[in-house]
Order: C-alpha cells, then sequence, then structure tokens
C-alpha cells in the first residue's frame, strides 16, 4: 500500500517532511537523509541514507517513532480518512533533479534540467497533483512535440517523464507509471523514423567554403572550420584543441576533451584517440599558434599559449558551439552554398577518404567511431565498389584474373527463339 502523504514544507537544502509533532525528516548539507526528534526541548537526529532510498528509509523510520511517541495522533475519522493533497508532479520532477543530479555527467544535469524548463514546468497537465496526471495527457503532450521536434528529443522528454513517475512510485505517491510503454504507440519503430542524413560537400565545395572563410571570418574561427574538415573530428572536440595536445613531429592531434556550454569534458564515448594530422593543416596551426602569441603580447596578456581556437571578445576562451553554427551559415551564405551544420564537415571529411579509396579501418579510427560497422552504416554508400572494374565482361562470362580484374572469355550466345514444338513440350513440362 502507499504511504500516507505527511505535510512538507521547503528547506534549506531541500523539502522537510513533518511525521508527527517534534517528529521531521529532512535532508543535510551532505545530501543524506536524517530523522529527527525533539522531545521535552532536547533535539536528536539519526542520518539514515542518501537518495530516494534514503528518504523512503527515514520516513518508515519516522513513523514507528512516531507511534511510539503520539499513540494516538493519527487519529482520523472512522468514516472516512481525509487523504491530503499530493505534492504536483512539478515539485517531484524539482526533487527528482535535485536527488540525482550528483550522480550525472554535467551534459546530462543540462540536458534534463533544460527539459523541465521548456517541456515540464510551462505544461498545465504537470501543475497538478502528480497522482492526477493521466496517460492521455502525457501522451497527448509527445504526440504534439513529435510533430515540432526530433524522434530524440520526444525519447528525452519521455525518459524524464517516465523516471518522475517511478520515483514517485518508490516513495508511495502513486502506484502505476503512467507514461510506460507510451512511446511506441508515439513514435514509428526506430529504423523507420526519419534521421538527418549526411550532406556532406563535395571537394570543390569545400575549397569554395575555405577561400571565403580566409576573407570572412576571424582567424580562430577560419581554423575551427579547417579543423573540422580536414582532421574529421566533431565540433566540441575542435574548440578544445589545445597547444599541449598537439605533436607537431608527428603531426598528431591527441583527442582527449570535448568543449560544450563553456564547460571541458571527455570526448564522447569517453575514450580519447590520435587522429593524424595533413601537413598542410600543421603548418597552419603552427602558424596560428606564433599568430596568438603575438596576439597576447599586443594585448598584454601574460601566460602561455593554451586553448586554440579562441573568442577574440576574451582571448583565452573557446569560441561557443553556437557561435561556429552561425559563423558557418553566414560562410555557406556567402559562398552560395547550400546551408550546412558543423557535423557536416566531418562528413565531408569522411566521405573524401572514403571516395579516395581509403580503407574504412583507418577511417573508424580517425573519427572515433565504435566500430568499423558504424562507420560503413554511416558512409557505406560513398565507398566506392570493389567490383565494379570489369562488371560488363563478368556480366559476358568474363573470369576474374589473378590481378583482379575480368579476362573476356568467349561464349556462345544462347538462342532465345523457341520452335512451336519445343514451346508445347516445354509448357506440357511445366
Amino acid at each position: 500500500m502507499p504511504r500516507r502523504e505527511h505535510e512538507k514544507k521547503e528547506g534549506k537544502f531541500g523539502p522537510i517532511f513533518r511525521i508527527a509533532r517534534g517528529v521531521t525528516v529532512r535532508r543535510d548539507n551532505r545530501n543524506m537523509w536524517s530523522l529527527e526528534v525533539t522531545r521535552n526541548g532536547r533535539r536528536k537526529s539519526k542520518t539514515i541514507g542518501s537518495g530516494p532510498e534514503g528518504r523512503a528509509k527515514a520516513i518508515q523510520a519516522a513513523e514507528e517513532v512516531a507511534k511510539r511517541i503520539h499513540p494516538a495522533s493519527p487519529k482520523t475519522s472512522p468514516m472516512k480518512s481525509a487523504e491530503p493533497n499530493k505534492p504536483t508532479f512539478v515539485a517531484c520532477a524539482k526533487e527528482w533533479y535535485g536527488d540525482n543530479q550528483n550522480r550525472w555527467s554535467q551534459e546530462t544535469v543540462t540536458r534534463y534540467e533544460a527539459i523541465l524548463r521548456l517541456h515540464i514546468e510551462p505544461n498545465p497537465a504537470y501543475r497538478q497533483p502528480i497522482d492526477r496526471v493521466s496517460r492521455n495527457q502525457v501522451k497527448r503532450q509527445l504526440r504534439e512535440l513529435s510533430k515540432l521536434r526530433s524522434p530524440a528529443l520526444v525519447e528525452a522528454v519521455h525518459a524524464v517523464v517516465s523516471s518522475i513517475f517511478e520515483e514517485a512510485i518508490d516513495t508511495g505517491l502513486i502506484r502505476d507509471n503512467p507514461s510506460r510503454r507510451l512511446l511506441r504507440k508515439i513514435l514509428p519503430k526506430e529504423h523507420q523514423r526519419n534521421v538527418k542524413e549526411a550532406a556532406p560537400m563535395t571537394i570543390a565545395e569545400r575549397d569554395r567554403l575555405m577561400a571565403v572563410a580566409q576573407s570572412t571570418c576571424p582567424p580562430s574561427m577560419r581554423l575551427a572550420l579547417m579543423v573540422m574538415a580536414f582532421l574529421g573530428v566533431r565540433l566540441g572536440e575542435a574548440l578544445a584543441i589545445r597547444l599541449k595536445h598537439l605533436d607537431f613531429e608527428r603531426m598528431l592531434y591527441h583527442v582527449t576533451e570535448s568543449f560544450k556550454e563553456g564547460v571541458f569534458r571527455k570526448p564522447k564515448g569517453g575514450k580519447s584517440r590520435f587522429v593524424d594530422i595533413p601537413a598542410f593543416l600543421a603548418a597552419e596551426l603552427e602558424t596560428h599558434v606564433a599568430y596568438l602569441r603575438k596576439e597576447r603580447l599586443r594585448l598584454g596578456i601574460g601566460g602561455p599559449v593554451d586553448a586554440l581556437l579562441v573568442n577574440p571578445k576574451d582571448g583565452h576562451s573557446p569560441f561557443s558551439q553556437r557561435d561556429v553554427q552561425c559563423e558557418l551559415r553566414r560562410a555557406c551564405k556567402a559562398a552560395g552554398l547550400e546551408v550546412r551544420n558543423p557535423h557536416d564537415l566531418r562528413h565531408t571529411y569522411a566521405t573524401t577518404l572514403l571516395m579516395a579509396g581509403v580503407s574504412p579501418a583507418y577511417v573508424q579510427k580517425q573519427l572515433g567511431h565504435s566500430s568499423i560497422s558504424m562507420t560503413v552504416d554511416i558512409y557505406g554508400h560513398w565507398v566506392p565498389g570493389e567490383g565494379r572494374e570489369g562488371l560488363e565482361a563478368a556480366l559476358a562470362g568474363g573470369v576474374r584474373t589473378g590481378t583482379g580484374g575480368c579476362k573476356i572469355v568467349p561464349i556462345p550466345v544462347p538462342n532465345l527463339q523457341i520452335s512451336a514444338n519445343e514451346n508445347a513440350m516445354a509448357s506440357v513440362t511445366t
């Protein structure tokens, strides 16, 4: 049975539950739940545990203490128990966020905070008590969202809503999760969803974009576009380039960090890798390092060069991802090209190498894909067909030679004309 809901107020470190007179459960500055008993002016407390499980145990222990201290306190009418209102879904969402954010990565914290702010708190359905939020209301929100936004966002919102309901089940507020297994009623099967296809540039388009960037973009921004187009790294990995990550002797970039929303963090997948730098890009990077040193002297900024793709507004922090997206959009329009996003420069790098006959295994290593099958799944239709040479000869009856080509072997041309007797015999046989 669900636990009886207790009076609750907001404290300094989170909610305070009043179980009975002088018996409370609260969270301290260590995010630990404790039972606190005040009797005859003396206060005693006991730490129970952390997270939803610790809170549930603390409330249960407090209820047992309250029964011993006030055996007649939870009196209710024998005719009908007046059940207090449950907290709203939004209140439960904030508590869920506060209890769990310490175990999430910074990127997850930022994403979930945005989902709560943009898709949970403004929705009237979630401002009512959590036990009154219906399955149809959740379905309606996700369905409307799917008409405007990507399946990935719909999945993320559903995951947050479902997690909040699951925690409410653990704390005894509700018995069932109204959002459970709801996505299959909203989104098509995963392999049938409209996923944005890669939109790489041709070599001519890439070079035209770089020529325009040469004259229109700040030096650090132009280099950011070059790094993505000629190293194939992700946008965050490009922005995180520091001088200490570059080995100009071996012409390698050690991808160990990604930069997003003002924070350096581990790259996607949490694994570092080495990426080969083409000679012309290594020269550009060395020239840029020298330029940054001169700029730091001119501006009176002390210390060695660290980040390379710095925003000229402050002289030391990398550009934001939004800065690069906007600059690339302007450069594409100035070059008369279809507007691309930064990830399309990574696609351009991969398809250029594959169409030139570079091994997919090498491309996988450069891109940092977890497996070669991922590389082939994304870029397989840009890989030239291995057997294309000699295709016509093979269909005409040629045989493959040791060199990989096809040698024509004369074969009799089949006679496709059938006499009337043969045609009749064939029909009887059939």
